[in-house]
């Protein structure tokens, strides 16, 4: 892709509503750029039949089930013992105080299969029913900390991590998605907080739901080929900057309440996704912007794509089991459950970024990456 292209994708970010853009994003050139970066992630491709339940390859390269070893299970009680002896919590415990050096060549190639592959594995811990509810936070928080930097899903709270569970009344946002039994739609989590998104999502089964909780998942990929094969018309559409409300516990007091991005952009030789329309309709509205008949054409047929069964995979959580999966190039939904706490499902959720590619998170590098990214520059 040439430079006068990429920049011609990543300029479109400046603006604030997507009509004015189109006409800078050609489908056909889309198609092509698109093509040359699918065919370097050839893995990303798949569908809900390269997959069957129980965690083997079926017909595609990659399982998506492991498990940890006695080994590691040692490496974990004695990590417990040394937290309890020393008073440590989640909140003052630290990497050198959680070291699991026998996942490390696992966790190597877990990383590789988040990046380059299917973009996702689930870890089977076996550890739900022999440690405390906040020894399973810690547990989690460690296992999250080898794939990436854990990062803050609220200012003043949920420094390391968000319970996903009916919050009932107690929840008076819409675009809370994560405390509500309610079904939530197909989304990226966006970390609203932070100039980038979490590059990972880690969800720790603590309690299965009566009823209901399946996860799925869906890749940009498969998102982006679909329209091209059906509607390629829209996907310029896709490639505007719209305005996202962001959730209360994610609004810094001195910034605004929304965020700007694309749904879908090319960055850094991938195809990302940003998605969650329950904030998109909002965000439009505090922005003082209209979708346009053509952008809620795009946004509705999108919903619907998101939707096919051939498209998803579809995995019910067990205690005990983490799901890693990769939140840039990758969106994910949670069926409904039953409510309540009793007999409703209840994850640890954790966000991460990753250290071990580009900038990762060494400050320096990060801020001339920014100061060289237009996209990630505070929009006045």
């Amino acid at each position: 892709m040439s430079s006068e292209n990429l920049n011609a994708i990543q300029g479109q970010n400046k603006t604030t509503n997507g009509l004015d853009n189109a006409s800078l994003l050609d489908q056909d050139f889309l198609i092509r750029s698109f093509r040359k970066i699918s065919s370097n992630l050839p893995r990303r491709g798949w569908t809900a039949l390269n997959f069957d339940e129980s965690g083997e390859p079926g017909n595609h390269d990659d399982p998506f089930l492991f498990y940890l070893s006695d080994e590691t299970h040692e490496e974990i009680r004695q990590a417990l013992a040394f937290k309890d002896a020393n008073g440590l919590t989640l909140d003052t415990i630290t990497q050198e105080d959680f070291r699991l050096p026998s996942i490390a060549a696992s966790i190597v190639k877990w990383r590789q299969q988040l990046d380059r592959g299917i973009g996702f594995a689930i870890i089977d811990t076996g550890l739900s029913d022999l440690i405390s509810e906040a020894d399973f936070e810690i547990v989690g928080w460690s296992l999250c900390n080898y794939f990436g930097q854990v990062i803050r899903q609220g200012i003043n709270h949920d420094r390391r991590l968000f319970t996903v569970s009916d919050k009932g009344s107690q929840n008076t946002d819409p675009t809370r998605i994560g405390a509500s039994a309610k079904r939530s739609a197909k989304h990226s989590d966006n970390g609203c907080l932070e100039p980038r998104p979490p590059c990972y999502i880690g969800l720790f089964c603590y309690q299965a739901s009566d009823r209901g909780g399946e996860s799925t998942i869906i890749s940009a990929q498969n998102v982006f080929q679909t329209f091209a094969d059906e509607r390629p018309d829209l996907l310029p559409l896709l490639f505007n900057t719209y305005h996202f409300r962001s959730p209360q516990a994610h609004v810094w007091p001195s910034r605004e309440p929304t965020i700007q991005k694309p749904i879908l952009e090319f960055k850094d030789g991938e195809l990302l996704i940003h998605y969650a329309r329950v904030m998109i309709n909002p965000g439009m509205e505090i922005a003082g912007l209209s979708l346009s008949d053509q952008e809620l054409e795009a946004l509705d047929y999108l919903d619907e794509v998101l939707e096919r069964p051939e498209l998803n995979f579809r995995t019910l959580l067990k205690p005990g089991q983490l799901l890693i999966l990769n939140n840039i190039a990758f969106l994910h939904g949670r069926e409904e459950f039953t409510p309540g706490v009793q007999a409703g499902r209840s994850l640890k959720r954790y966000w991460m970024w990753r250290r071990h590619i580009g900038a990762g998170t060494d400050p320096a590098l990060l801020d001339l990456a920014e100061l060289q990214d237009p996209s990630l520059q505070e929009k006045e």
